[in-house]
């Protein structure tokens, strides 16, 4: 009686071990779909804390290796970073023969590229489209170059790449995507060129004024002396003559110093520019600016056209220009 008791109590206890392991493998298959469930529909967060419970059963994650892959994605998706870069390098660590390894390494230089780590992800994806030239996710490794390559500046680069997924993938989900941001660094290269142009347009107005300024001056200086010398003319001077050529000055003097008033306003303004300029984004305002400067230096020719006219015009003793 003793061996049948002791037997039984045998048979007993694996019953009840296997039972609770039996429990206890459901009760993780079910975290585990719970978990899918939530991935699926978008509820990365919610999900995050099934997969855990389902990992904390040893087993059961050793038989579902794909677990920690997607806790991985859950986290990146839900924006934590660290708690990603964990499950990723435990799952590329242990699983290697797994069948999704490929798409784990493709993960992994997406997670650089969100971590900011831009060379390094360049760098990790360009290696896994080397190994996978034919994955599915190839096209979204070089879709990743190509923000990389624009978040490092390189856009000349970045617009290469992206023009690569229209042209040789054209079936890709990221072709609208790459569409986009071919659109967008066209648009920057744009802006660039014409804040280039504002800005030496701006220096050179300002090297202008400065010149007409100078010019000015010395027009002014001459014409005050020549006028002195008109002023004691003979009486054997025809008085008509002089009449004319003095109401023709007086004319012109008036004209230019309307037009200098204009430059003058003008300069004011454009004093404020370059702020403009640099608060807001180059568009359609800008191309107005450069007009309008435009506009300004030929009024600035203008005066000193008329200067030189007056110059000529005393020199010549009366004669019309």
């Amino acid at each position: 009686m003793t061996h049948r008791r002791k037997a039984f109590s045998l048979l007993l206890m694996f019953g009840l071990t296997a039972a609770l392991l039996t429990a206890q493998t459901t009760a993780s298959t079910s975290e585990f779909d719970e978990g899918m469930r939530l991935f699926r529909d978008g509820q990365y967060e919610q999900a995050i804390p099934h997969f855990r419970v389902f990992i904390q059963d040893t087993a059961a994650a050793a038989s579902r290796p794909e677990v920690y892959l997607l806790l991985a994605k859950s986290a990146m998706a839900a924006g934590k970073l660290d708690d990603a870069e964990k499950s990723l390098e435990y799952y590329l660590a242990t699983f290697g023969g797994a069948p999704d390894y490929q798409e784990a390494l493709y993960q992994k230089g997406r997670l650089l590229y969100l971590q900011e780590q831009y060379e390094e992800s360049i760098q990790a994806l360009q290696s896994f489209i080397s190994a996978s030239p034919s994955s599915t996710f190839a096209s979204s490794a070089w879709y990743w170059v190509g923000e990389s390559l624009a978040s490092l500046g390189r856009i000349d680069e970045a617009e290469r790449v992206f023009q690569k997924i229209v042209t040789d993938y054209p079936s890709s989900v990221k072709v609208e995507a790459a569409q986009y941001r071919i659109s967008v660094i066209r648009l920057q290269k744009k802006e660039i060129e014409l804040a280039r142009l504002l800005k030496w347009s701006h220096e050179d107005f300002l090297k202008s004024i400065e010149e007409f300024q100078r010019r000015e001056s010395t027009y002014e200086q001459a014409i005050e002396a020549y006028q002195k010398k008109m002023g004691p003319l003979g009486a054997d001077q025809d008085p008509r003559t002089i009449a004319d050529l003095r109401a023709e000055l007086d004319k012109k003097t008036a004209e230019a110093a309307r037009l200098s008033a204009q430059l003058a306003q003008a300069s004011s303004a454009a004093g404020a520019a370059p702020a403009a300029a640099t608060a807001t984004a180059p568009g359609a305002s800008d191309a107005a600016q450069l007009q309008r400067r435009e506009r300004m230096l030929t009024i600035k020719e203008q005066a000193l056209a008329l200067k030189e006219q007056y110059l000529l015009l005393l020199e010549s003793g009366g004669a019309a220009p």
